[in-house]
């Protein structure tokens, strides 16, 4: 088995675990991270957290959100050289969240970091957003002037 091989399988069990977090379960996706005090996450819903304990936390309450949903994870690049490995996906699919009767559908902009421990890959770092169009220079400012 190549390293890269190993990686590969790596990042499609994680997309595979993301299908069962939108279901409600973030069990088999936390099963995927390392457990370090260095892990963090830019979660979809915004803000972030940094250590397991807080990782954990947030990846039980975010799949708490979901009740149904199913996704496709386009992998647009992937690499990994020596303890580290990234992918860079599009996560699409339609969702139920708590409070809708109804699916809708979701795209997000994903990033996962991972790091090689134990001869084992394990998600390091998760930053997603929802996939929107081009927005104007100001809109990244956290107080625009007119």
């Amino acid at each position: 088995m190549s390293f890269t091989d190993d990686f590969a399988r790596a990042a499609e069990a994680v997309g595979r675990a993301t299908s069962t977090f939108l279901s409600g379960n973030a069990e088999p996706f936390k099963a995927c991270w390392s457990q370090g005090p260095d892990v963090t996450i830019f979660g979809g819903w915004g803000a972030y957290e940094r250590g397991w304990d807080q990782v954990s936390a947030r990846l039980d309450w975010a799949a708490a959100r979901f009740v149904d949903g199913q996704h496709d994870q386009e992998v647009l690049t992937m690499d990994c050289g020596g303890e580290v490995g990234w992918t860079v996906c599009l996560e699409r699919g339609e969702v139920r969240v708590i409070g809708q009767g109804v699916t809708a559908p979701i795209v997000l902009r994903v990033t996962h970091v991972y790091r090689r421990e134990d001869a084992q890959w394990w998600v390091v770092h998760r930053h997603a957003d929802p996939a929107t169009g081009k927005t104007a220079p100001t809109a990244v400012l956290s107080n625009p002037t007119s």
